[in-house]
């Protein structure tokens, strides 16, 4: 059994094997007597707040299913399960009392369990309360948004379609990570829309301090109406048809389809439908993307209520399923000092986990860490200098990754090379509009540094 300790302080879910499970892989390998498999990712849904795997779990400890019998464990998930109504909870609960050999006993796991897995601990330190989505990014000012480029034939045949794009919004105000995350007929217009979102420019997005910063996950929906009633409505019956078939799929607990499910419910593409309740069920089943878009929502307020803590909670379990963004966003959170989580060492952790999958964002971030941490322990110039050339692969000119090279070459002692770098820091941010305050302070801090 995972024991894991749900609080206020950083949420550290130790996920079977860090596998990423939904519930009809599970119910499928339990079905198979396949119970060593079955269990881990059981676990980690009951863990989560999945009903059935929680019934299914109190069934493996009192059968013995692929475990030691444990009828303690079992009767103390029966009855989270029968608090929740499971339909054969209440059965299997009053079995499971008359086998117990303490019901103090029992109790007491039961106390512990519900205490870290119960409805109200999950609604306290996991579960969002939904608020309503605003589809438009305040902080985002569009500079130029061109329309994609359709083929003329599109409008003479009636051509009708819609897709849902996600971009991220780098610190130049470009878009980067353009994808198409459902669309209608599927893939009929991804050729077209997605240059055209690379084509995008926003002012330099820029936090509270007017520092540049990152918007992950920005959504667009694209719409090509035809214009000829015989195309619209065969569209329109076959477009139902589609979404019909997603519902259909994320009613069978299809993780993945009630994740596309929310993404259409929170685009407006239906009607009637609570976005919120439906990632929160994929998340419980375990999907990463709609993990971190809960975390996204908690840390933003845009859909559910802000709460950090929350947001750290989803954002660790993400994380630690592998998921880079999430494992970035974290980092974040844990490096704000006017965070109650506050704590670089983890944060370090989790940059380090992101940058190894070459996401551009946390080498930037890590490496800066490196070079500019206070904390002795944490400091290591020469490994930041690594990172940050690693990062100018990609981004040869980043202000970010200029001034971590400066600095880390001032601390080992190459003064004129690190002034150098800094200068060219300044130089390029001026360049992409960034605030240069930063970047200035930087440069005579070391200039007096060198002075003294």
């Amino acid at each position: 059994m995972v024991k894991l300790k749900y609080g206020l302080a950083l949420l550290m879910l130790a996920l079977s094997c860090n596998t990423m499970a939904d519930f009809p892989a599970a119910r499928s390998l339990f079905e198979k007597q396949e119970y060593a498999l079955a269990k881990p990712q059981l676990e980690t849904l009951a863990e989560l707040g999945h009903l059935e795997a929680q019934f299914l779990l109190s069934r493996m400890y009192a059968e013995g299913l692929g475990v030691d019998k444990d009828i303690n464990l079992a009767y103390a998930w029966t009855l989270i399960a029968k608090e929740r109504n499971h339909p054969q909870a209440d059965q299997q609960y009053r079995s499971l009392r008359t086998k117990l050999t303490s019901r103090l006993q029992g109790k007491e796991v039961y106390t512990t369990l519900n205490n870290q897995f119960g409805k109200q601990a999950l609604e306290s330190l996991l579960y969002p309360t939904a608020n309503r989505y605003v589809l438009s990014d305040v902080r985002v000012k569009p500079i130029a948004q061109p329309e994609p480029e359709y083929p003329s034939y599109f409008e003479r045949s009636g051509v009708a379609a819609w897709a849902i794009v996600h971009y991220d919004i780098n610190e130049d105000g470009h878009t980067e990570n353009a994808q198409v995350v459902a669309s209608f007929p599927v893939d009929a217009i991804s050729e077209y829309i997605l240059p055209a979102v690379a084509n995008w420019r926003f002012e330099p997005p820029k936090d509270l301090y007017g520092d540049p910063m990152r918007l992950e996950m920005q959504s667009h929906t694209f719409r090509i109406k035809s214009s000829i009633s015989s195309r619209t409505r065969k569209f329109d019956r076959e477009n139902q048809e589609y979404i019909d078939a997603i519902l259909a799929a994320a009613k069978t607990e299809a993780a993945k389809y009630q994740y596309l499910y929310a993404l259409l419910a929170e685009n407006r593409m239906v009607d009637n439908t609570n976005a919120m309740d439906w990632y929160l069920q994929a998340a419980i089943n375990g999907y990463p993307a709609a993990q971190y878009r809960l975390a996204q929502c908690l840390v933003t307020g845009n859909g559910c209520d802000r709460d950090p803590s929350k947001a750290i909670n989803w954002l660790t379990i993400s994380a630690d399923g592998g998921d880079a963004k999430a494992a970035y966003l974290l980092a974040q959170e844990l490096l704000d000092s006017n965070n109650v989580n506050y704590d670089p060492h983890k944060a370090a952790f989790y940059l380090e986990i992101a940058a190894l999958t070459e996401y551009m964002p946390a080498i930037t971030e890590y490496a800066a860490l490196l070079a500019m941490s206070d904390n002795p322990t944490l400091r290591d110039p020469q490994k930041a200098i690594r990172l940050a050339e690693q990062g100018r692969t990609i981004d040869a000119n980043n202000p970010n990754l200029l001034s971590t090279l400066g600095v880390a070459f001032i601390e080992l002692g190459q003064q004129s090379r690190g002034e150098s770098m800094l200068r060219q820091a300044l130089e390029e941010a001026k360049k992409r509009n960034w605030a240069v305050q930063n970047f200035e302070d930087l440069l005579e801090d070391y200039q007096t540094l060198a002075t003294n």
